[in-house]
């Protein structure tokens, strides 16, 4: 404890200069402006993919998409020789990555195995190497618009999350139980390029197999803690729910403390995210540094990040990559909304475009305002809604602002390691969460007051976060975002400016193709898509009344013009 007191001064010395220093790092913002996106909506065309002018470089896009924050899933060669449960495919399959909603990747140098997109490599020398997610698994979207494939930088993924990992359960699991299949995968592995001859000689198919059954249990137990009565399906998670269930339950080592994250949310978009004052759909994250390496810093933790909440340790150790959440941060304050692409979803209606525009002022610009992509230094504040007066599903807000847990190790500790009140026999999942993640980066100090230099940029102060209320921000690119509304409960824009009573109640989710005339996935049965019901908890797609008493031809006038932004 004298080393820990040592430590504690030190950290308490840069805690200091990090609040000094945000008085005098504004140049840092020259870093991170691009240059303004081109007036053509497409830049590229690869393979059988367009590419939109949102302020990235391919070489950003690709690097960005297989940067590792520190998600360790399974161990790296596993995942490349693993089969799938029922057959001897590989699980990474592109068919079978993509009937999970994974957008699949050629091989290049920042992703030589050809995994899908945000399925990354964390390098380890003294662990190993691990496969996990990063941001872009998550926030990278596609559209099929007349037979071109188009991707959305910073959009919203369709993946299905619990059907990923329990895919994956259930191949871990068939290759103990299938002695053929565990053979293939015990030489696969014995063989992998990574392995050297050395741990290729010791590894036994006893010792395997002890590593597998650890890990196994593992993924079992975390599907245990976040089952639901409520499927997610494809392009949606609660994400507060798994990170609370993370760090209250698995990091302090505490069943007691299980809530279920019933309250799924769609991937939210980020291009602007970095702009706004406050972020997350119930605007409860203000978003001046260091606010935003704190953000990513949980993201990281709830995305199979690993923490060691340790009773006679002032700081926690983890596996989150610091410093890449610097890169991360940079690349996408650079990033812009996607444009209508008219080459190839048809020409917008002139007429309409002036009609809706009309429309938009007098029904939507109150809480939905204008962007001016060109302003690099473009500062945006979020309009808050209380959540009794949009009308739209509470679940998701009550939740975050209602969970309260056991403290187990952390009763006596300070809510932020150093500083703060103390913690009693409870607190709030949320007050649990902040301290472990002000304590993985207080353990290296250095890495975090280089990171926060590195990624600063100078948005608008916030008021105090809201928890009851939800989030309305630009809908600048809002076409390429389907489904609607933060639970992802309205198919449609049109559909969202139906009276909730004439809106969809169920339709499915999960295929990519445009619907070009109501602005929105095509949502009919297909495969691979998900059955979404909006008659179960969590899942109203009631609220949201504005402009629902438009007249037919108004509220096409309106689509239009947002098509448009």
């Amino acid at each position: 404890m004298k080393n820990n007191k040592k430590h504690s001064k030190k950290i308490g010395s840069v805690l200091a200069r990090v609040s000094h220093f945000q008085c005098y790092i504004g140049f840092a913002w020259l870093a991170l402006c691009s240059t303004a996106a081109p007036a053509s909506t497409t830049v590229s065309s690869m393979q059988d993919t367009h590419y939109l002018a949102q302020g990235w470089e391919h070489e950003t896009r690709q690097q960005l998409s297989f940067t590792s924050f520190g998600s360790r899933l399974i161990p790296y060669d596993w995942f490349i020789v693993l089969e799938q449960a029922n057959n001897p495919a590989l699980f990474r399959d592109p068919a079978h990555m993509s009937a999970l909603g994974f957008i699949v990747a050629a091989a290049d140098k920042y992703n030589p195995d050809g995994l899908p997109i945000g399925v990354v490599r964390d390098k380890d020398k003294k662990h190993g190497d691990y496969v996990g997610l990063t941001c872009a698994a998550c926030h990278t979207g596609q559209v099929m618009i007349n037979g071109q494939r188009i991707r959305i930088d910073g959009g919203q993924a369709l993946i299905d999350f619990t059907g990923f990992e329990t895919a994956l359960v259930a191949a871990l699991q068939a290759t103990l139980e299938d002695t053929e299949k565990f053979a293939r995968f015990y030489s696969n592995v014995r063989t992998a390029p990574s392995v050297s001859a050395i741990a290729s000689a010791s590894l036994t198919t006893q010792a395997l197999q002890v590593q597998m059954h650890g890990r196994l249990q593992q993924l079992q137990q975390r599907l245990e803690n976040n089952k639901t009565d409520v499927p997610y399906g494809h392009g949606r998670l609660d994400a507060f729910g798994q990170i609370f269930n993370a760090i209250a339950v698995e990091a302090l080592n505490m069943p007691e403390n299980i809530h279920s994250p019933n309250a799924p949310t769609s991937y939210p978009v980020m291009w602007d995210a970095s702009h706004l004052d406050l972020v997350q759909w119930n605007a409860s994250a203000p978003n001046k540094e260091p606010g935003p390496l704190f953000q990513n810093a949980i993201t990281a933790l709830a995305v199979y990040g690993t923490i060691e909440i340790k009773k006679e340790h002032l700081t926690y150790s983890s596996s989150i990559r610091i410093n890449h959440l610097a890169d991360l941060q940079k690349a996408f304050y650079q990033l812009t909304a996607p444009r209508w692409p008219q080459e190839f979803a048809g020409k917008l209606d002139e007429t309409k475009l002036v009609a809706g525009e009309k429309l938009y002022q007098q029904h939507c610009v109150e809480c939905h305002t204008h962007v001016d992509a060109a302003d690099k230094k473009r500062k945006l504040r979020a309009v808050l809604t209380p959540v009794a007066e949009v009308g739209t599903d509470p679940l998701m807000a009550h939740n975050f602002s209602q969970r309260k847990v056991k403290t187990g190790v952390l009763e006596g500790e300070r809510s932020m390691v150093l500083v703060g009140k103390k913690f009693t026999a409870e607190a709030s999942s949320l007050d649990l969460v902040t301290h472990a993640a002000m304590g993985t980066l207080l353990n290296k100090p250095w890495q975090t007051l280089k990171t926060i230099v590195r990624e600063y940029h100078s948005n608008l102060s916030a008021d105090t976060p809201s928890v009851d209320s939800y989030k309305a921000r630009p809908i600048n690119g809002i076409w390429a975002s389907a489904p609607y509304l933060h639970n992802g409960s309205v198919p449609t824009i049109y559909d969202l400016l139906l009276p909730a009573a004439q809106r969809p109640s169920q339709f499915y989710v999960g295929n990519i193709e445009l619907d070009v005339i109501k602005v929105g996935h095509v949502s009919s049965a297909a495969p691979d898509t998900s059955f979404f019901d909006t008659g179960l908890p969590g899942n109203s797609n009631a609220g949201h009344e504005y402009g629902t008493a438009l007249s037919d031809e108004e509220r096409w006038a309106l689509v239009e013009y947002i098509k448009s932004l």
